[in-house]
């Protein structure tokens, strides 16, 4: 037995020592809730609920963010739909104006209406935002630039028509017209005498495939007219010159042209008819002419072959920074799109000769470009595009609307929203009329020309409100998710950081029992040394 050192209470103290810092530990979580107090009680659990945390947060807000974004979505779109019924209403008018039994007072009521409503179109425009931020004046839509260059089209002979949301960000990008398309064009010798001479039986032919009927009375004109009356099936304009030369030309006659112009040249051709897709430029399935049916009819009243293959076109091309675009065969083969998804310009459509913003362009009648004197063409349809024309086109994508839906990086929406102002909307419905801005309902004529823009105004609003609702219900499945994912966060969190409860309930029992043994031990080893003394005795 030894006095100086009692080995039995240093060993008591030291356990009541470690029972009294674990019981401290499960005070500490017992107290906050949580399992993790500090990086000493588990260093890695620490580091992965910490990145949990901020994700958790990040997740938070972008559900805030893509709430704030249906929000101006909503704002939009409500406006979208006063727009649509102004202009349902702007259609009652111009169906009405189109009727000839109005008098000029008439129509100066209508258009004094129709100005009003166009006047409102253009403050929702100007005036609707969210935030301050104006919505649908064309601020969020890509910015677009073209400098035409060299070349015989350089003045307007070559556009910007869409840009696609898939474009990014284009500074300077060098749009070459590398070839001009031919369109198949056919030209007979003298056609027969006018209404002297007629066909004096029923029979038909064909023109692409397309039958056309002749009837007893029909002469080299009405053949010539239901040619052309035939034209969205065929893909063929039929003309004839003064000295009665018929010709055959693909492409789609443009009846309420602006440019419809006829025009005499040097050599004393006449040029006739405004063409959607011009003499050298129509491409496509439609570019070719072949004859068929009673062969006699071709060949005796028009003066032409009467069956097989006769003519056919070529296909235009053109590029930007030496990246072929793609012909677009549906809309008259003067229309180009980037294809090639490497491309920055993916999805951007240039149109070349085109007028008023539309797809107006021109027809030359048993003649070339070069038979033409260059200022009768520049009178009557603008400057004419010719192979190798450029233009630089800038692109950018910085004013799109971009909603953060995500906590990381570029976890994000872009959209662009265009403008719906009078002069943005209607475009290339006719080439009279550029837009909706453009209308005249002043004679029945113009009335009816108008009644085309007016529809491809609402079908222009309607679509963007379509790719609005498309949006909205985009934004409220990521609303959702977002929340799910925050909720399955949180439970992740709190698997590592917070406690048990239960579990350190039991500990705590123990400790505290560990603790009161301990304390008595402590005693009991303490009065160890007091029986030393009865030795001493």
């Amino acid at each position: 037995m030894y006095l100086n050192t009692n080995i039995a209470a240093m060993n008591a103290q030291r356990n009541v020592y470690q029972t009294n810092l674990a019981l401290d530990k499960t005070l500490e979580r017992l107290s906050s809730g949580l399992r993790i107090n500090s990086a000493a009680d588990d260093a890695s659990g620490l580091a992965i609920v910490e990145k949990m945390y901020a994700q958790r947060q990040g997740t938070t807000t972008a559900i805030q963010n893509t709430q704030d974004g249906v929000a101006l979505y909503k704002i939009a779109e409500g406006a979208l739909n006063q727009v649509g019924k102004m202009l349902s209403r702007i259609e009652e008018l111009t169906v009405r104006a189109s009727n000839q039994t109005l008098t000029a007072s008439d129509r100066g009521t209508i258009k004094d209406e129709i100005d009003q409503l166009m006047s409102q179109i253009n403050t929702i425009s100007t005036d609707t935002e969210y935030n301050t931020i104006k919505l649908l004046n064309g601020n969020m839509d890509i910015q677009k630039n073209l400098i035409a260059s060299t070349g015989n089209g350089a003045v307007g002979s070559i556009r910007i028509l869409e840009v696609e949301g898939t474009v990014k960000d284009v500074t300077s990008a060098k749009f070459t017209l590398t070839a001009i398309g031919s369109a198949a064009q056919y030209t007979g010798a003298l056609a027969a005498a006018g209404a002297a001479s007629t066909v004096g039986a029923n029979t038909t032919i064909t023109l692409n495939g397309v039958e056309i009927s002749i009837g007893t009375s029909d002469n080299v004109e009405s053949i010539l007219s239901k040619i052309n009356a035939q034209n969205s099936r065929t893909g063929v304009v039929a003309t004839m010159s003064q000295s009665r030369f018929v010709s055959l030309v693909s492409g789609k006659v443009d009846t309420d042209a602006a440019n419809a112009k006829t025009v005499t040249a040097a050599s004393g051709t006449i040029v006739g008819y405004a063409l959607v897709g011009s003499y050298n430029t129509v491409t496509g399935k439609s570019n070719q002419i072949t004859l068929g049916g009673n062969a006699s009819i071709w060949m005796t009243f028009l003066n032409m072959a009467a069956t097989g293959l006769v003519a056919s076109g070529t296909n235009a091309a053109a590029n930007i920074d030496g990246i072929a675009m793609n012909v677009v065969a549906s809309e008259g083969g003067n229309v180009f799109q980037m294809q090639n998804s490497g491309s920055s310009a993916y999805g951007l459509k240039v149109g070349v000769e085109l007028s008023n913003g539309a797809n107006g362009g021109y027809i030359l009648n048993n003649s070339n470009a070069g038979a033409l004197q260059a200022s009768a063409q520049e009178v009557a349809f603008g400057r004419l595009a010719s192979a190798n024309d450029t233009a630089y086109i800038t692109l950018s994508t910085a004013s799109k609307l971009t909603l953060q839906t995500g906590a990381n990086y570029q976890q994000n929406l872009s959209y662009s929203i265009s403008s719906i102002d009078t002069t943005s909307i209607g475009k290339g419905a006719s080439s009279k009329f550029g837009s909706l801005a453009d209308i005249k309902v002043d004679t029945a004529d113009n009335a009816a020309l108008s009644l085309k823009v007016v529809q491809q105004a609402i079908k222009d609003v309607s679509g963007l409100r379509a790719t609005m609702g498309a949006v909205l219900n985009r934004l409220d499945y990521t609303d959702k998710t977002l929340q799910i994912q925050n909720e399955n966060l949180a439970s992740a969190e709190s698997k590592i950081r917070d406690a048990d409860i239960s579990l350190e309930m039991t500990t705590f029992t123990k400790q505290q029992i560990l603790m009161q043994a301990g304390t008595s031990m402590l005693a009991q080893a303490n009065q160890k040394p007091q029986m030393i003394l009865s030795l001493l005795k």
